[in-house]
This record gives C-alpha cells, sequence and structure tokens, in this order.
C-alpha cells in the first residue's frame, strides 16, 4: 500500500519544539513506523499549521474514521460547559437524577466519578454493547468497589452520565446531542460525519462518533487554547483544567484524557485493547510532562502537547503499537530502546 505523504516545513522545525535537530526525517520515521504498525493516517500540527501528514490510498484529511474512546473528551467537556451553564455539578451525586440508585451503594456515586472512570461500576461492556437502550442498560450495573477507590475502564460511566444528562436537558425540552451540537461542536466549526446511535436513538456517549483527521486537529488545538487559557473559548480556564487532574487511584486519567504520568501499582484494571499500547506504567515515560492524549480502540490517538503547540493525530486499522515509541521517533527520531509494541 502506497502512501501519500506530504511535508509542509523545510529543514528545521519551528525553535520552540524540544530540539533544533528535529527534521523531516523524524516525521518520515514516525510515519513508517505508523504504517508497518496499522496505521492508515498521519497528521501532525504546530500552531495551527500543518507540518506533516500522510493518507492511506483513496483518503484525505477529511475522510471519517470512528474515533472510538476519543467520543469521551468531548462528552467530558460538555459535561463542563453543562456545570459552567448550572444545570449540574460534576461534585453532585449521580442519584439526584438517577431515582434508581437513591435506595442502594450506588445512591453516593459523583458525576465526577462516573466520568473519571472511578465509580465503583463494572466497566459494563458485556452489559451495554448489546443493549437497545445503553444508556438505561448502565443503570443496571452493579458495584464492583466502594466508589472512589478503584479504576475500571469502560464504557458504563459514560452511558449513566449520558442518562443523567438525558433527564436534566428534558426538562428544557433539549435533546443531549443538540446540546452538544449547540454549546461544543457548532462553536468550533465541527460536525461530525457519523455519531453512532443504539436502538433507543440515543448517540453512544463513550465510543460513538466519527471525524476526519482535519477535525480531529482542529478539537486538539481547542484544547491546547483552553489550556493556555484563551479568554474566548467557551469554557473558564479553571474549569476546564479539571480535565487534566489525574485522580489518586489513577493519575494516569483525568476527564476523558489520558495524562503522561505513571500509574499506581498495582496497575488499576481496564479494557485490554485500548491500553496495552503504554510502555510499562506511562503514556511516553521521558517524554513531555505536559503530554495529554485520547485514546482510541484500534490505536486511534490523539497526542496533544501544549508546550510545543503541537497537536498529532494518528488513525489505524488495529496492528501492533507502542505510543511511546511512535512518538520517540517523532520527536527525537529514536526509538525507545524499552518500547513494548503490542
Amino acid at each position: 500500500m502506497l502512501f501519500r505523504a506530504v511535508l509542509f516545513f523545510g529543514s528545521l522545525l519551528p525553535s520552540f519544539l524540544p530540539a533544533a535537530e528535529i527534521t523531516a526525517a523524524h516525521f518520515e520515521m514516525a510515519q513508517r513506523y505508523s504504517q508497518t504498525h496499522g496505521g492508515i493516517a498521519l497528521r501532525v500540527e504546530q500552531s495551527g499549521r500543518v507540518l506533516f501528514e500522510s493518507y492511506a490510498p483513496g483518503s484525505s484529511a477529511d475522510t471519517a474514521h470512528r474515533i472510538f474512546s476519543g467520543t469521551k473528551n468531548f462528552v467530558a467537556i460538555t459535561a463542563l460547559i453543562a456545570e459552567q451553564d448550572g444545570l449540574l455539578d460534576l461534585n453532585e451525586p449521580a442519584s439526584k437524577t438517577l431515582t434508581e440508585w437513591q435506595h442502594d451503594r450506588r445512591r453516593s456515586i459523583t458525576l465526577d466519578q462516573l466520568l473519571s472512570q472511578t465509580s465503583g461500576l463494572a466497566p459494563g461492556a458485556d452489559i451495554i454493547d448489546d443493549a437497545h437502550d445503553q444508556m438505561a442498560a448502565a443503570l443496571r450495573v452493579h458495584l464492583i468497589a466502594s466508589p472512589g477507590t478503584q479504576f475500571h475502564y469502560g464504557p458504563v460511566g459514560y452511558q449513566a452520565f449520558g442518562e443523567v444528562l438525558k433527564r436534566k436537558l428534558r426538562r428544557q425540552g433539549r435533546s443531549v446531542e443538540g446540546y452538544m451540537r449547540d454549546k461544543l461542536l457548532d462553536p468550533l466549526g465541527i460536525d461530525p460525519p457519523y455519531w453512532k446511535h443504539d436502538d433507543a436513538g440515543n448517540p453512544l456517549m463513550h465510543a460513538g462518533m466519527g471525524l476526519g483527521a482535519e477535525d480531529w486537529a482542529h478539537f486538539g488545538n481547542f484544547v491546547i487554547h483552553e489550556y493556555q487559557g484563551y479568554k474566548k473559548q467557551p469554557v473558564r480556564h479553571e474549569l476546564f483544567m479539571r480535565l487534566f487532574i489525574g485522580h489518586r487511584v489513577n493519575p494516569a486519567y483525568g476527564l476523558g484524557f489520558w495524562l503522561n504520568r505513571p500509574e499506581p501499582s498495582p496497575r488499576p484494571q481496564k479494557m485490554t485493547d485500548l491500553q496495552p499500547a503504554m510502555d510499562g506504567d506511562q503514556l511516553y515515560p521521558g517524554g513531555p510532562r505536559d503530554l495529554i492524549a485520547a485514546l482510541g480502540t484500534g490505536h486511534q490517538r490523539l497526542y496533544i502537547v501544549p508546550s510545543m503547540d503541537l497537536v498529532i493525530v494518528r488513525f489505524a486499522e488495529g496492528g501492533r503499537f507502542s505510543d511511546g515509541d511512535f512518538l520517540s521517533r517523532l520527536l527525537t527520531g529514536r526509538p525507545r530502546p524499552d518500547a513494548h509494541t503490542h
């Protein structure tokens, strides 16, 4: 398969990247690694300017790919907007809205815990995936740990949050998807080519969205602007930064975003097909501390480095892959000697 790759810079990258010796060869090395490990698209931007892009034959920057758990990042930011609007408080118990939980141990689960995967609920993939109404199915999932004490990665927390948002918006005659479009997607100029729904018509909050590389990179640039406190963005800076506060039971995960920090030992339970590309217990050991990432099943990736004003989008069709090895090749021109490819 012959890929079409385009470089947009001269022999050296701008001086505010980590080293003046980073050249086009680094991007070509990263592209070769990505392609030989299932990659079908790669786009790198700095300060909103395309430095490098490569796509499989017949595809382009606007070809839609399912981003799977990258959807969670949009949902988490929508939750912050809803708090800013006074619609909810992330510290409130979900049972304030989900009356089904008011008379058992789930009554103390907060909205923050649903979004940080620390609710104590079973991950729920076996219950959620084949359900007619996936939001309603999430309400039938039971605790396997006390809220706030363990990290369990899966769809249930985001589907349960979707039901909370759905009920709150119903009082205003609004839909979840309509609210997300009005408050986040439309202001950003992002129109997902598709968004998978369950059989009841609910958008999948945990993994349903499809985007092209250009739009996902645009979202990454929006995150950088918010991170840097750009005043014209739709979320207050101090509220937005809540996305990047790791939980004590898993410092490597905030609200929807993965953080470049070591995980606790023993490693928390998570979906086995999502995270094994991590090297050891960290996304990119030795890499930028402010590296944050959206990680989707099949190694769909959005990497964001605010200190470099750098956004990297990767789409793939599965394959063996190491986040640390890929990023090391791109940023330093060298593979990680201790990388573990899965």
